[in-house]
């Protein structure tokens, strides 16, 4: 199993907790990150490629071991959570096989003993942020990709999870919605975080 992180605003990057800081607080909309290992370390980083873009189920084995393994490291807040997944667009997924986030859900349900609820949509398709330069993305790049499924009610505390966290603007677009929806607490939920 990896190094654990250690606990920092997941945006700043300023040590003392996986909660967002004071500074970063009126800029986002997720309250926290729990992240399992750093993305820089190499094995990290190539074991979720080789799962993520080769469909390697004995990695994703090996990354559930991990996760299992490192889940006192990882602890989101005390809260009646539903695992919830920052959704893949259905053309991503069908090209995959899988969605990885929805996988990472699932395991984050079977972990803790919460719900696994499907409550986003991925509407518009965006490039990958290892695509980009830097893997940044511009402040409103991302408004409207997530929509809240139909027929769903969005509980109060969503666990919001991914494989990986790089600059957040994704996940972030993804807790907005679900803010907007009613949610009065959204935490990251990953197994690896940039810096």
């Amino acid at each position: 199993m990896p190094e654990p992180l250690s606990a920092r605003c997941p945006f700043c990057h300023r040590l003392g907790s996986d909660r967002v800081c004071g500074a970063c607080r009126s800029e986002v909309y997720l309250d926290g990150v729990s992240a399992l290992a750093p993305y820089g370390n190499p094995v990290v980083r190539k074991a979720l490629q080789t799962w993520k873009y080769d469909g390697d189920r004995e990695i994703e084995k090996v990354l559930q071991q991990w996760l299992t393994a490192g889940a006192a490291h990882i602890t989101p807040p005390l809260a009646p959570f539903h695992a919830c997944a920052v959704p893949l667009h259905e053309g991503k997924q069908r090209q995959r096989g899988f969605d990885q986030a929805d996988v990472v859900a699932q395991w984050a349900s079977g972990l803790y003993g919460i719900p696994h609820t499907s409550l986003l949509v991925r509407k518009t398709k965006t490039a990958s942020q290892a695509k980009r330069a830097g893997g940044s993305r511009q402040v409103g790049e991302l408004d409207g990709v997530f929509h809240i499924r139909r027929d769903v009610a969005v509980p109060e505390h969503v666990l919001l999870c991914d494989d990986v966290f790089t600059s957040g603007a994704t996940i972030d677009a993804a807790a907005r919605t679900l803010k907007e929806a009613g949610a009065k607490q959204v935490w990251g939920w990953v197994i690896a975080r940039g810096r």
